[in-house]
């Protein structure tokens, strides 16, 4: 449906050229700041924490992570393309804020797909669905049927009303014909714990965020499928949706690097730079795969064409859904 196309001793060789995004300010020693639409732990916060030290070995400046939360990422957004345009304020954003939001969104402070500079993708992966134990499924179509038999009564939680969570759950509900109800988090992070109580035993997020908690000795978590068109190697025993028995039904959750609308195109490329050496890093690389997180570095040109065909992709999936960031 929508398509696919530590520090420094963890660097491997830390002897990088360092690179000046420009004269004035290497010679200022500015910070750098990433900042995450969403709270720390999430998925988008733990992709910009790996990526965030190679940046600063590269560059030669230090990087730091800010967590601006609140309203799917939009709050975020907001700040990055209100700041100045010198390449010291970037945003490490999911595909929620920037393809979707302003489909489930009536009105945006900004505008994602016009107010940012695309810089490059970082990674991508798909998104999975588990359940708490105390539901009794383990595979889709138990969950399946357990909803149509008892409709209403099973909530589910999102990273927040209108991005991918949401929108991805909502859709599933209309091709299985079941109920149940939203419960939307400030981020990731802040919906595992209800989840793990089993106040909200229905979840969907990523595998970098979810690892953890369904490896921990007598998990309370089971996942039930992945929204990616191939099984992961980090989790071979999950099946993707289509064995499931969802034909077509592949979403990828990708993570990307923005700026301000009227970065200049030579802070661009070093930035281009950065993100492809900072993720080249050997214990980086292998820190996104356990996480079951393809590294996707790309140009801005390659970035931009992606962004153009999942907006319109998205934009159609939502619009014949109906779905709200209020509902």
């Amino acid at each position: 449906m929508i398509a696919i196309t530590r520090r420094r001793a963890l660097l491997g060789a830390a002897a990088l050229p360092a690179l000046a995004l420009s004269a004035p300010a290497l010679a200022q020693q500015q910070t750098m700041r990433f900042l995450v639409g969403f709270a720390a732990g999430g998925p988008t916060d733990q992709v910009a924490r790996l990526a965030a030290p190679g940046f600063s070995e590269v560059l030669g400046q230090q990087v730091v992570v800010e967590n601006r939360t609140g309203a799917a990422g939009n709050i975020a957004t907001e700040a990055v393309a209100r700041a100045a345009p010198d390449g010291q304020t970037l945003m490490v954003a999911n595909v929620g804020q920037i393809t979707i939001n302003p489909h489930t969104y009536e009105r945006m402070p900004a505008d994602p797909m016009a107010d940012l500079v695309p810089v490059a993708m970082m990674t991508m992966t798909g998104v999975l669905m588990v359940v708490h134990t105390s539901l009794g499924v383990s595979t889709l179509p138990e969950l399946t049927a357990l909803l149509r038999r008892e409709p209403g009564r099973h909530k589910y939680a999102t990273s927040g009303a209108g991005g991918i969570v949401h929108v991805v759950m909502e859709l599933w509900k209309q091709r299985a014909r079941v109920e149940t109800e939203a419960v939307h988090f400030r981020g990731a992070a802040a919906a595992v714990p209800d989840t793990l109580a089993g106040r909200t035993p229905i979840f969907m997020d990523t595998f970098l965020l979810l690892d953890s908690h369904l490896r921990a000795q007598n998990s309370v978590l089971r996942p039930i499928y992945h929204t990616a068109p191939n099984r992961s190697p980090a989790m071979p025993n999950v099946p993707v949706a289509r064995e499931a028995g969802l034909e077509d039904f592949v979403f990828p959750n990708w993570f990307g690097l923005f700026a301000p609308r009227g970065t200049a195109a030579a802070v661009v490329e070093r930035l281009v730079d950065a993100n492809r050496r900072a993720l080249a890093v050997p214990a980086v690389r292998q820190r996104l795969e356990a996480g079951a997180m393809e590294v996707a570095a790309n140009t801005p040109a390659e970035f931009r064409a992606f962004l153009e065909r999942e907006h319109r992709a998205y934009g159609e999936v939502i619009r014949s859904a109906g779905i709200r960031a209020d509902a």
